[in-house]
């Protein structure tokens, strides 16, 4: 049982350090106002004003390990797992039945927003992004602006690094505005997650034996390398927020998720995902530049977008 164990610890270790889960890799730091233009700004201009734009942002105020890319639904596995469970597979009724368990939100949104089964979840699933920060998406946007408000969060003042992800598409058949497409990328979603070693050591071996080892086998065996993640973009605004702040969701799906990794391979084969860790000693420019170029879309303007047209119709009397 203990050798069964280690071998589980030994496979999430590998996967963690061969195929670098949280895009490390990928890392690029900015120090300066040239290599910001020079890889950021200017591919941004330069897309701007393709209707196929190809490149999608995400900013986040600090540069966290705790925070890697995944979606918030799978950021706590104890909501997903009970102790005594070794795997749970997260799919469209899984996402069903998670979202009926939330006290009256489901019959809420039922009520107000019509009827929801596994073939129409999409509209559920982006109002709970939206108002309880917990889906299998990932927020994106169209607009590099509203990228670094986020991340830099209307402050002055700035003692950590901030971080910027970038995810430039290789094709357009795993980007989609059609709502039937969206839905059925959900009805398929499927992301298998694994317990915690510790709760697995504490249940009884019959109860692990059938369901983890053939899992484990299948890791060891490389069978699972085919099923790392998916990556989809949707984008459907649901209201009138996301459609001003450019909102597109980002989706992984097909994967398996050991302790906090997961595997990346086919993220990249579609997607183009970089994270670009900004000196917070570059922040007071890039907060300069937003307010410069697009005051609409300072960070008290996300949300308010009768102050952000306010800002846009009377920009030169401001």
């Amino acid at each position: 049982m203990e050798r069964k164990l280690n071998l589980f610890n030994d496979i999430g270790r590998k996967i963690e350090d061969e195929l670098d889960f949280d895009f490390s890799v990928s890392e690029i730091r900015i120090e300066d106002s040239q290599s910001f233009y020079q890889r950021i700004k200017q591919p941004f201009d330069q897309d701007f004003s393709n209707p196929n734009r190809k490149i999608f942002y995400r900013g986040e105020r600090i540069n966290d390990l705790s925070r890697p890319l995944i979606p918030t639904l799978l950021r706590d596995k104890q909501k997903l797992l009970r102790s005594d469970e070794p795997v749970a597979d997260i799919n469209s009724e899984f996402l069903l039945d998670y979202y009926k368990n939330m006290g009256e939100f489901y019959n809420i949104f039922q009520r107000v927003f019509g009827s929801v089964t596994r073939y129409r979840l999409y509209e559920l699933c982006a109002f709970a992004q939206h108002y309880l920060d917990v889906s299998p998406f990932i927020d994106f946007t169209k607009s590099l602006y509203v990228a670094l408000s986020f991340a830099l969060k209307g402050r002055d003042h700035f003692e950590e690094d901030i971080v910027l992800y970038t995810a430039e598409l290789s094709d357009t058949d795993n980007y989609t505005k059609d709502i039937v497409t969206a839905e059925c990328w959900l009805n398929m979603y499927n992301v298998t997650v694994y317990n915690s070693p510790q709760n697995i050591k504490r249940i009884k071996k019959s109860e692990l034996a059938p369901a983890v080892l053939r899992r484990v086998k299948d890791l060891m065996d490389g069978n699972m390398l085919e099923t790392s993640p998916q990556a989809k973009l949707i984008d459907i605004p649901t209201n009138d927020f996301t459609k001003y702040q450019q909102g597109v969701f980002l989706l992984l799906t097909d994967f398996s998720l050991i302790h906090k990794s997961y595997l990346t391979k086919n993220v990249r084969k579609e997607f183009l995902i970089k994270k670009y860790i900004i000196s917070r000693e570059l922040c007071p420019e890039l907060a300069k530049i937003v307010r410069e170029e697009a005051p609409w879309y300072e960070y008290e303007c996300l949300f308010d977008i009768k102050t952000a047209m306010r800002r846009a119709a009377y920009q030169d009397k401001m």
